[in-house]
């Protein structure tokens, strides 16, 4: 169960980010932001640059399946930033839990991953109290999130980041059977940080964006980039341990913190029926792991 450990701390730390990241947004581009967070994220894992295995640089395989893998996790990154921005935070965390459903259909098309039906259930929970979630806050009928979810286009970014995010956590799997942790996420922060750059340049104001993104919450980014680094870390570490159908489910229960504390701090509305369905949530993480 030692995957366990690195996983719920993953939760815990990507809690902390998520909410200062809201913070950040509110008086934020999601564009500068994402460009001068993908740039300190690079600069903060440079440390790591002398336990990385060089040799990857001889695998064009490899890289290229890391570059790959970097352009869907960034443009995930940038579509729940850009929901983040204009919704609250305890409304987008609880959606994040979608996430392993089309997690676990692709790891078991791509990596033959099956799962117990205790866990299946698990998940199921932790999505039912997500959509309870929707329901309590949102809506007065069974079948307003669905409404809402065809409707509103920051949830269609959440979706389209969510079904990004599983490409990106099956590629995460696949390269970690190859190579280290730490030459994983120093070589595919490089990646995305390119990544970033050239897209600020095509669809924003390039470097002024950056140096305004620096200059307008360049100390609020440093925090969530520093914060990022460790969780994506121990994220790495975990699904080099365990089934990646079974790490982000764990690390998705981090919406319980982001909702309940971050909810609290926003002074958003419905907090308490927020926090019976992240209890929910948080027994469908029990049963996966028991």
């Amino acid at each position: 169960m030692e995957w366990f450990l690195f996983a719920f701390a993953c939760a815990i730390i990507s809690s902390i980010s998520a909410i200062v990241e809201k913070k950040t947004l509110m008086k934020e581009h999601a564009m500068e932001f994402s460009t001068v967070f993908s740039i300190f994220n690079f600069l903060f894992v440079l440390p790591l640059l002398p336990f990385v295995d060089l040799g990857i640089l001889k695998d064009p395989y490899t890289l290229g399946f890391i570059y790959a893998t970097s352009v869907l996790g960034g443009l995930a990154f940038f579509f729940i930033a850009k929901g983040a921005r204009h919704m609250e935070i305890s409304v987008v965390s609880p959606l994040l839990n979608f996430g392993p459903v089309f997690l676990i259909i692709l790891a078991w098309f791509f990596l033959g991953e099956t799962l117990t039906f205790q866990q299946i259930i698990g998940i199921m929970i932790i999505i039912l109290g997500s959509y309870l979630l929707e329901i309590s806050t949102k809506h007065p009928s069974l079948l307003g999130p669905i409404k809402k979810m065809i409707s509103s286009k920051y949830i269609h970014y959440i979706f389209i980041a969510l079904i990004l995010y599983a490409f990106s956590s099956i590629g995460d799997k696949i390269i970690l059977s190859r190579i280290t942790p730490i030459s994983y996420i120093v070589i595919i922060h490089f990646f995305i940080a390119v990544n970033f750059i050239v897209l600020i340049h095509l669809f924003h104001d390039g470097f002024t964006g950056i140096k305004n993104g620096i200059k307008n919450a360049g100390k609020w980014i440093v925090i969530v980039s520093l914060l990022t680094c460790g969780y994506r870390l121990l994220q790495a570490q975990a699904v080099s341990m365990a089934f990646v159908s079974l790490v982000i489910p764990i690390k998705r229960t981090s919406t319980i913190f982001t909702t309940i504390i971050g909810g609290g701090l926003f002074h958003e509305k419905h907090l308490l029926k927020k926090i019976i369905c992240c209890i929910i949530m948080f027994f469908g993480a029990y049963l996966i792991i028991a």
